[in-house]
């Protein structure tokens, strides 16, 4: 899982690097308006898990990092914080049971 999660981050800062070309680059006539809007669309979805993540920042304590990586890798990056929140619940609940 580890493997695949690092390919697709890989793959992520391909994605990243043709769309900053496409807008940098010396053929922008030629390649039209496709890459920015399968950026703007990425870019959108990225936020939007910042801001879940933000949403459980109190729990997990993500740092400024966590973040980037979240803004760049999106759903990839959001892995370990899905498993640390889960861990947390699961922690909780059996304090709860336990308290009754």
């Amino acid at each position: 899982m580890k493997i695949l999660n690092l390919a697709m981050k890989l793959i992520m800062l391909l994605f990243w690097a043709g769309i900053i070309y496409a807008l940098i680059g010396p053929d922008f006539q030629e390649v039209g308006l496709m890459p920015l809007i399968l950026g703007s669309v990425v870019l959108v979805m990225h936020i939007l898990q910042m801001l879940m993540l933000k949403r459980v920042s109190q729990i997990l304590h993500p740092t400024t990092k966590d973040y980037l990586a979240v803004l760049v890798f999106g759903s990839f990056a959001m892995h370990t914080h899905r498993a640390r929140l889960k861990e947390i619940m699961e922690e909780n609940k059996q304090t709860n049971a336990q308290e009754k």
